[in-house]
């Protein structure tokens, strides 16, 4: 980060938040004298950080610029950067500026200090910011800059309530794991999306038995990790579905080897996230580990159990490997597993992705995958109505390019698989993944990007977004 020569420099661990003010003015008639000057009004909220300029408004002007090249904010978990520029209104340099500007920092942030010596006023969550020496009140034409650092908030932050009747038909995956933070209040305004698949929450290898994000010790799931983001997310409407277990680290289920202990621990997954969507993600070794799926099934059979006795529905789905002729037979066995144990799955979902031998037409791969496997629940659900069958069906292809050789999900293809989706009315659309819907330079299989250089911001999910459920 480069300062201007008025700005002292710091270097902090925690975060750097960056201020300016700017604004404009129009130039009085020639001979015409100032008018009186009037009280000055507060100015509208600017920003992430809802700044408001409670003083001179009459002298600068207020703009937030953490978007722009040079003077990036940057969130680091325990720290973080806001930037906002001040220029005089007259467009030249102005002394004399007696201004003060009001920051309300986000829920999981707390103040942790300002480095041009300003006087700093701090009220819960809310910062005023004003000069406390003279050259601080000399606004030059070029701007003046604040700096504030902030740092990580431990207290605990209480879950916006979920909302289990809001039905998870359009929910892309979210990487969790991805530094930064995914921001999902930003994507769902970008991308349209109203509910995303936060992934993963598995053991921790430290103890092999308590919930964490991504296998990482540092976020268990009892701690504030993600938890704004969520809050945010639902506080606009929208709803995250929880998902557990995933290609890497182990799911609960394989290491909790007590049933009414592992209830215990997705239990209290649900009730820190306040989350009644949960989705397990059930791949590799896990497939054939039927100790740890009937483990499995069974505690999230009495973990529903418990919450309908509550008068709240607790929403189950699967995501397992698939072929495009259908599940495997260790996926199927995993489903029989299920129903012998009294779980009921709302969507078995499947990940229409990294086949193995080269696929040619991802697009239809998937339609093909979905089709078998409503053929396949059928068989295993029978008796139940044809529509109903449909809403079991999850289909969740990777998008771009994926970690198999050979095979690439155009965007041609999520068209037409939203479109076959919508004709079927399935109960669920995904996509692996909505940190990886942006385009690449290169076609690699990235987890940041969908390895497709020609793509839009987003583009994948306005295509399988058009899903009508």
């Amino acid at each position: 980060m480069t300062l201007s020569p008025t700005v002292r420099h710091a270097v902090v661990a925690s975060g750097v938040a960056l201020c300016l003010l700017t604004g404009t003015a129009a130039a009085l008639p020639a001979g015409a004298a100032p008018s009186p000057a009037a009280p000055a009004a507060r100015t509208a909220a600017v920003g992430p950080l809802g700044a408001e300029l409670l003083s001179a408004a009459d002298k600068v002007g207020l703009t937030w610029t953490g978007d722009q090249s040079g003077s990036k904010d940057q969130n680091w978990g325990n720290g973080g950067t806001y930037h906002y520029v001040l220029k005089p209104v007259s467009g030249q340099a102005t002394p004399d500026v007696d201004w003060k500007v009001r920051f309300t920092l986000p829920e999981g942030q707390a103040f942790d200090s300002e480095y041009q010596q300003d006087q700093v006023t701090v009220a819960g969550s809310t910062l005023t910011v004003a000069p406390s020496q003279d050259w601080r009140r000399k606004v030059p034409q070029n701007g003046l800059e604040i700096i504030i650092a902030w740092k990580e908030d431990p207290s605990p932050i209480a879950a916006v309530p979920g909302k289990p009747d809001a039905p998870a038909t359009w929910a892309p995956y979210v990487d969790t794991s991805l530094y930064p933070e995914p921001d999902l209040p930003a994507m769902a305004q970008a991308s349209g999306a109203r509910q995303f698949t936060t992934a993963f929450v598995v053991s921790d290898a430290q103890d092999r038995k308590t919930p964490v994000w991504g296998g990482q010790h540092a976020h268990p799931v009892s701690g504030n990790y993600g938890v704004p983001r969520i809050n945010a997310l639902r506080r606009a409407g929208g709803d995250v579905v929880v998902s557990f277990g995933g290609a890497n680290n182990n799911e609960l289920a394989q290491d909790i080897t007590d049933v009414g202990a592992l209830t215990e621990a997705y239990g209290s997954v649900v009730e820190r996230l306040k989350a009644y969507k949960l989705d397990f993600d059930v791949e590799g070794t896990a497939v054939v580990d039927k100790a740890a799926n009937t483990r499995r099934a069974k505690a999230l059979a009495a973990l529903q159990q418990r919450y309908a006795a509550k008068g709240t529905p607790l929403h189950i789905s699967y995501t397992l490997p698939v072929l495009a002729s259908g599940l495997t037979p260790d996926g199927l066995e995993v489903v029989r597993d299920a129903l012998r144990n009294g779980l009921a799955v709302e969507t078995w979902n499947v990940m229409a992705m990294d086949y193995g031998p080269p696929v040619q037409d991802m697009g239809q791969a998937a339609i093909d995958a979905g089709t078998n496997l409503h053929e396949q629940l059928a068989a295993l659900y029978p008796g139940t109505p044809d529509a109903a069958v449909w809403k079991m069906v999850g289909v969740t292809p990777m998008i771009g390019v994926n970690d198999s050789p050979g095979e690439t999900f155009r965007l041609e293809d999520a068209r037409r698989l939203a479109a076959w989706a919508s004709r079927n009315h399935i109960g669920r659309l995904s996509m692996w993944s909505a940190t990886r819907d942006h385009p690449c330079d290169k076609p690699t299989a990235s987890p940041v990007c969908s390895g497709i250089p020609g793509q839009q911001e987003y583009e994948y999910s306005k295509a399988l977004g058009t899903f009508t459920g």
